[in-house]
């Protein structure tokens, strides 16, 4: 395999680093990571050969360099287990595959990734994908914890990767946008009319005061003895008389039952 780095890398790391023969494997994969640092050389440091980690990748991707580590011609030590119970859920992981290593912008927890960073990743696995003759899928693209048990590759988005990497353009963050407050209509009942009526109170107490009303229709109905307003309007629906009351300009309907003459009236929501 005579092709050492992709023709898009800004420079190479010269330092010896780790990495093996790809035994007549065929590359068809990729696979991104994260560096769980915000430092490229403290990251790039732990592939040395002088580290005694006996990890690697092929390549170190930044907001502004996409720098060359291990030869394409190698397999490098990038997702091929842990050992134990950590069993890679593919055949020949680092022989066949493309490791691609990126900065973070953030620490823990959130592990974020540049977008910069990301576009260069994606630029990075198209020109990989076009010289192999590599889907540019996520079949074949793919998360460090989609081959091992592994938080990486934190907060970075392999999907955008692909997304981008197919001629997608960078994703706009959205806006949150505050919803306009509206009246409830949910519990609002079919043929109430605001104001068709004056509510009498009998000889039985009407309800406990919601709030203050509007002044634009204080309508009969008060509690007593201190005579406060407690609704603006009613209206015969049914089996139930419903109170319409504005209170901090929200309009609040409420079912008041009909009991035996006698009683108190018995509100609820």
């Amino acid at each position: 395999m005579a092709r050492r780095f992709s023709g898009l890398i800004t420079s190479e790391n010269p330092n010896p680093m780790y990495g093996g023969g790809r035994n007549d494997v065929g590359i068809d994969r990729i696979v991104i990571h994260h560096n769980a640092t915000t430092n490229k050389n403290i990251a790039m440091s732990t592939w040395y050969t002088g580290s005694g980690n006996w990890t690697s990748a092929h390549y170190e991707v930044t907001p502004t360099e996409i720098i060359g580590c291990v030869e394409e011609s190698y397999a490098a030590y990038h997702c091929g287990g842990t050992g134990g119970s950590d069993v890679p859920k593919m055949s020949n992981p680092n022989e066949r595959s493309i490791g691609i290593e990126n900065v973070n912008s953030t620490g823990a927890p959130s592990w974020s990734v540049d977008p910069r960073t990301v576009a260069n990743t994606a630029k990075l696995v198209r020109d990989i994908c076009n010289y192999y003759g590599i889907p540019c899928d996520r079949r074949h693209v793919l998360a460090h914890n989609e081959v091992t048990a592994t938080a990486c590759p934190g907060g970075l988005d392999v999907d955008e990767v692909v997304r981008l990497a197919n001629g997608g353009s960078a994703a706009t963050p959205v806006q949150p946008v505050a919803p306009n407050p509206k009246p409830a209509t949910s519990n609002i009942p079919s043929g109430f009319k605001p104001e068709n009526g004056t509510f009498v109170n009998g000889d039985t107490e009407i309800m406990n005061r919601v709030g203050t009303p509007s002044t634009s229709a204080q309508q009969g109905g008060y509690l007593p003895p201190n005579g406060e307003w407690v609704y603006d309007s009613w209206a015969k629906v049914g089996n139930y008389t419903w109170i319409h009351h504005v209170y901090n300009g929200q309009h609040i309907y409420l079912p008041v039952r009909e009991w035996p003459r006698g009683t108190a009236w018995g509100t609820f929501k």
